[in-house]
This record gives C-alpha cells, sequence and structure tokens, in this order.
C-alpha cells in the first residue's frame, strides 16, 4: 500500500526514474566537493596551526636555555669555581648564545606569517624592545663579569654593580608572559563568538605589565643643573675689533674765534 502510495507521488509530480538517478548523482557531486574543500581547509588550517605552536615553541626553549646557562655561569663565578667548571659554562653559554641569534629570527618568520602583520606588529616591536633587551643586558654584565675573572679581579663585584640578581628574575618575568600570551594567542577557534581583536590587546597590556623594569633597574636621572647665573656681558671679538675701529664722534662745538695775539702771521 506504502509502495503504491509513493508511485503515486512521483507520477503525480511528473518526475521519472532517469530524472531521480540524475539528482541523486548530483547530490552525491556536490556533497563530495564539499566535504573534500572543508576537510583541505580543516587540515591546512590545522597544519598552520602546528607550525605555529612549533615556532613559539621554540621560542621559549631558546629563551630558557640562554638565561639558564648565563645564570649557570653566574653560579660559578660568585663560588670562585674552579677555572675549568668556569670556562665549560661560558662555552655551553656561547653556544646558547649563537643558536638563539641563529634561529630567533626565522621562528619569528613564521609566526608573523601564520598570524599576519598587522596582528603580530606590535607583538614583534615588544619582542625586540624588552625581551631580545633583556637577555641583552644579561650578556653585557655577563662578559664584563668573565673579563674581570680572566684578570685575576673581583667577578662578584661587577655583577653587583650591574645588578645582575634583578636583571635576571626581571628577565624570567619577561620572558615567561611574554612567551605565554603568544602561546594562548595561537590557539586554534571555530568559535564565531570569539572575539580576537579583544584578546590580542588584553594580551599586550599583560605583556607591557610584565615586561616593565622594576625601580631598581630604571637607569637612573641625572641629578638636577643649576640654572647659571647670568655674566656681564663680554663684547665679541669682532665686536671688539668694530667698536676699535669707529672714529670718534666730531665735535659739533663752534670753536671760539681766535684771539689777536694768537693769530699767526704769514
Amino acid at each position: 500500500m506504502a509502495g503504491k502510495f509513493g508511485f503515486g507521488l512521483l507520477r503525480t509530480a511528473g518526475l521519472k526514474r532517469r530524472q531521480l538517478m540524475l539528482f541523486a548523482l548530483i547530490s552525491a557531486a556536490i556533497n563530495g566537493i564539499v566535504t573534500a574543500s572543508v576537510g583541505a581547509w580543516l587540515a591546512q588550517t590545522y597544519a598552520q596551526h602546528q607550525s605555529r605552536r612549533q615556532s613559539i615553541e621554540n621560542i621559549g626553549n631558546l629563551f630558557y636555555a640562554r638565561r639558564t646557562r648565563a645564570g649557570m655561569v653566574v653560579s660559578s663565578l660568585r663560588r670562585n669555581a674552579p677555572a675549568e667548571e668556569i670556562t665549560h659554562r661560558k662555552r655551553a653559554y656561547d653556544e646558547a648564545y649563537v643558536d638563539w641569534n641563529t634561529n630567533i629570527r626565522k621562528n619569528l618568520f613564521v609566526i608573523r606569517e601564520v598570524m599576519g602583520q598587522a596582528t603580530f606588529a606590535k607583538l614583534e616591536q615588544s619582542f625586540e624592545d624588552d625581551v631580545v633587551a633583556a637577555l641583552a643586558d644579561i650578556d653585557r654584565c655577563l662578559t664584563k663579569s668573565y673579563d674581570e675573572h680572566l684578570g685575576g679581579r673581583d667577578p662578584v663585584a661587577a655583577l653587583a654593580a650591574c645588578k645582575m640578581a634583578d636583571l635576571y628574575q626581571f628577565t624570567l618575568d619577561c620572558g615567561a608572559t611574554y612567551t605565554n600570551e603568544l602561546f594562548k594567542l595561537s590557539r586554534l577557534s571555530f568559535n564565531p563568538l570569539f572575539r580576537a581583536e579583544e584578546e590580542r590587546v588584553a594580551a599586550e597590556e599583560r605583556v607591557k605589565k610584565g615586561c616593565t623594569r622594576p625601580a631598581a633597574l630604571q637607569p637612573a636621572s641625572p641629578p638636577p643643573t643649576a640654572s647659571p647665573q647670568p655674566t656681564p656681558g663680554v663684547p665679541h671679538a669682532g665686536d671688539q675689533a668694530v667698536t676699535g675701529s669707529l672714529p670718534a664722534a666730531p665735535n659739533t662745538t663752534t670753536p671760539a674765534s681766535p684771539e689777536p695775539s694768537e693769530t699767526k702771521s704769514r
């Protein structure tokens, strides 16, 4: 009964078996194209996400390797460890320094390409101004202290002068905040309500706060200078030359007529 009713509907609609088969084939083709396109897009998106995550992890590894090895050299200098230990740790730090400068730019390029130039521009500038600058300060302090050790002088005084303890802690705080925020921004989300712009602005604010140098590392402001007291004007050398060459003002007073006794005879 149901079968007869179904065929009756088909006859009423004017559909033939060939038309039904054609409709089924077209539907299957469209469904396959859509499925393949969505699948390819998802695969590409996931691959980009993995590449971005890997680059961020590489930045974190390079950062912590350089900072940790710097701390090991500082520890040896403070303990006045044997020269072999200090030399070995300094060599390991130099290797981390080379790895950082060799690979950091490549990883930043990957993140910039995936996240977009406009999105990553401010965070990249913060990376240069804060994270890289802090590591450079550690490198200068460490190099100076190591040179003091090689010269037979006390490296601890040099470490204290450049405030290595404060600098070492600040570098950790800044680098950890930066890599953490970058990692959170790189998460994959298909939520249409996800506010990427607001998340980026909030991340930039947290990085700015975490990478603000404490008062101990702020450059000392120069002492106020007293205003110079006005001094009596001294003529310029050129002015002296000019005034010295001026003729005396002519005497405009009419001379009195000479007395007859003072008149010279011709």
